[in-house]
């Protein structure tokens, strides 16, 4: 029979409640919540526990996807025609584990600021015309300018405007860098 030492008993126990401790915090830690699954209804049994991460978009997205930045995913919110303009609304997070810099990602032209969304544009392909970002008199585009790098699990609320599309045009394609375009987006009033 086999005869144990108290302190090799003692390390014995430790070890082992060490293991069962990480194995139920990786089993209590779930990966970040993605637009499809949040559209999903939560079981009924146990509510689905709200994220700690970044504020939620302005309003529900209609479509997200992944681009060529490892961790990084867009979501359009919304694409709001009014007589004089259209107005494109998005999310952009962070997933990874590292700050994400802004700096010169999405700019149309690097001489006019690097940390704006002018790049990105809508595209009407049956008529092949390329909307770019509307531009105040000193040719800064009217979008959002001066964003700041996105730590780690943060999402930040973001948006562009562009000259007026044709009211027969009820969809568009929506075109934001490293990203695969949005196709078929609908532009509401």
């Amino acid at each position: 029979m086999f005869r144990f030492e108290r302190p090799v008993l003692t390390a014995a126990l430790f070890l082992l409640s060490t293991i069962i401790i990480g194995c139920s915090a990786k089993e209590a830690t779930a990966p970040p919540a993605t637009p499809a699954a949040a559209s999903q209804p939560a079981a009924a049994s146990a509510p689905a526990p709200a994220p700690a991460a970044a504020p939620a978009a302005p309003s529900a997205p209609s479509a997200a996807t992944e681009g060529d930045i490892p961790g990084i995913r867009v979501a359009i919110n919304e694409l709001k025609r009014t007589s004089s303009s259209v107005t494109l609304k998005f999310t952009l997070y962070n997933d990874s584990a590292t700050t994400f810099k802004v700096y010169g990602t999405f700019d149309e032209d690097p001489y006019r600021g690097y940390r704006n969304f002018g790049g990105v544009h809508l595209i009407d392909t049956a008529s092949k015309k390329k909307y770019f970002a509307v531009a105040d008199s000193d040719k800064k585009c009217l979008c959002s300018d001066d964003v700041a790098d996105m730590p780690s699990n943060s999402s930040v609320a973001l948006w562009v405007k562009y000259p007026p599309v044709p009211d027969d045009v009820q969809k568009i394609t929506v075109q934001i860098p490293h990203f695969i375009p949005f196709e078929d987006v609908p532009i509401t009033r």
